[in-house]
């Protein structure tokens, strides 16, 4: 199995899981390298299709979301700093899938209250807009489930917040020049990649996705 062939099986891998494998292709001889490419997909088939065997959409979004908090709840040797409280990142752009926005769009109609009037104005922002890398002391990057600086959803969250692994204090995350060190789990990437193989499901801006699906 060829790196061209195994992309064009799996065309929507994460991008870190993309420059993972690019690594390993530059460590690994020829042979080593394939056996690794044929057990990676192997192992994304079958998660995919775990997925797909659920039931609901709403099913595959809490599932991916248990694994990937499995998995980074082995970090023990090197704690995580990303903790309900800390929320720096809550001032950045998060993409979501369409099963996602439709668990947002269900606690939203069921009373959760959000400041609407940022979320239409953060809609209409551009992907990757320079008004996100402002900093988070940036009210109007402010996240609409973000309540006196703690996530008010948090056990719903969408699963590219809960994959951040800061293991720096999170008081370095308040400036964009304080060193972060962020620890990699391969394999939440593996998970996430394998879900992203669903034809059905969207993948956007918070926002953008969670105002659309608002829409009558």
């Amino acid at each position: 199995m060829t790196l061209e062939f195994f992309l064009t099986q799996h065309p929507r891998l994460t991008r870190s899981l993309k420059k993972f494998i690019a690594d390993y292709e530059a460590q690994l001889d020829a042979q080593t390298f394939t056996a690794f490419l044929y057990n990676l997909d192997e192992e994304i088939t079958n998660q995919a299709n775990l997925f797909a065997s659920l039931p609901t959409h709403e099913d595959r979004a809490r599932t991916l979301h248990k694994l990937v908090e499995e998995e980074t709840a082995k970090a023990t040797d090197v704690p995580l700093s990303c903790q309900k409280g800390c929320s720096a990142c809550c001032h950045m752009e998060v993409e979501v899938t369409s099963y996602e926005a439709e668990i947002l769009k269900n606690l939203v109609q069921k009373g959760h209250p959000i400041d609407h009037q940022r979320l239409q104005a953060q809609s209409q922002r551009e992907l990757q807009d320079p008004q996100w890398k402002q900093g988070p002391r940036n009210h109007a990057s402010q996240c609409v489930f973000l309540k006196d600086n703690t996530c008010s959803i948090y056990e719903h969250r969408p699963v590219m917040c809960r994959r951040h692994s800061v293991s720096t204090p999170p008081k370095n995350c308040e400036t964009l020049e304080a060193p972060i060190t962020v620890r990699y789990f391969p394999r939440v990437d593996l998970l996430i990649s394998a879900a992203n193989e669903d034809q059905n499901m969207k993948i956007g801006p918070l926002a953008k996705m969670l105002s659309l699906s608002l829409q009558p």
